[in-house]
């Protein structure tokens, strides 16, 4: 799970509720079998980051379906897809 740093004047509640909703959706993920992608909190949205292998498989159906409903559940509005590998942090 990873915030933003350097972000100014971010109360501590807001980081703890943001790592609520990246560790909800990182959960649901693992749930359909994807242990190695990491969710990004950059407000509403939700930047995923997969290793190389998986990005095709996240933009065809089923699994695209399935990976937007389980992101969302977690309360991100928006779902982007990082087209790096997975970064460690």
């Amino acid at each position: 799970m990873t915030l933003p740093t350097g972000l100014p004047d971010v109360p501590p509640e807001a980081v703890a509720d943001d790592a609520v909703q990246v560790e909800a959706a990182e959960s649901e993920l693992r749930r359909l079998g994807l242990e190695e992608i990491r969710v990004r909190h950059h407000g509403d949205l939700a930047r995923l980051e997969a290793p190389h292998a998986d990005l095709a498989s996240l933009a065809v159906e089923p699994l695209r379906g399935e990976v937007l409903r389980a992101v969302r559940s977690a309360g991100f509005r928006s779902v982007a897809v990082d087209l790096e590998a997975v970064t460690d942090g």
